[in-house]
């Protein structure tokens, strides 16, 4: 049985690297993304993270480690290049804060044989926030009192 968590987080990283890369590709281009998951594992104590406010539920979550492969096909080289390397620079000049925001702990840049591509490893946390409430225990109060 597939860990839902374990796919929650795999969507919510190919979301957050979408939402980093710029959405213009140059003409005549195409821009290929592919994420490939080495190690899922959970966070925490067996997954579990914290207690979430609203609604009140236990949070849990899941670290993926992966390599992100970002391509391009079409044009010539020296535009695809160009792009790339425009790619590369600002993925790699992101605040500390602003990767963690999305959830990437690290983000590595590794060689490639490829002139049309870019390859990362990171370190992606997914904490996933609950819709419904779980009736968690805050409480817990022990009347006893001692015989004898």
């Amino acid at each position: 049985m597939p860990d839902v968590l374990a796919q929650d987080a795999l969507a919510a990283l190919d979301s957050a690297i979408a939402g980093l890369l710029p959405s213009a590709v140059p003409g005549g281009m195409t821009r290929n993304v592919h994420v490939e998951p080495s190690r899922i594992r959970p966070l925490g104590l067996g997954g579990y993270v914290g207690n979430h406010v609203g609604p009140h539920a236990g949070q849990f979550g899941r670290r993926v480690q992966a390599r992100v492969s970002i391509g391009v096909t079409g044009g010539n080289d020296t535009n695809a290049h160009t792009y790339l390397v425009g790619i590369g620079t600002e993925l790699l000049s992101l605040s500390r804060a602003e990767r963690v925001a999305r959830g990437l702990q690290r983000l590595d840049r590794v060689p490639v044989d490829d002139a049309r591509a870019l390859a990362f490893d990171v370190d992606f946390e997914f904490i996933s926030t609950p819709s419904t409430g779980e009736g968690v225990i805050t409480d817990l109060v022990l009347d006893i009192e001692p015989d004898g």
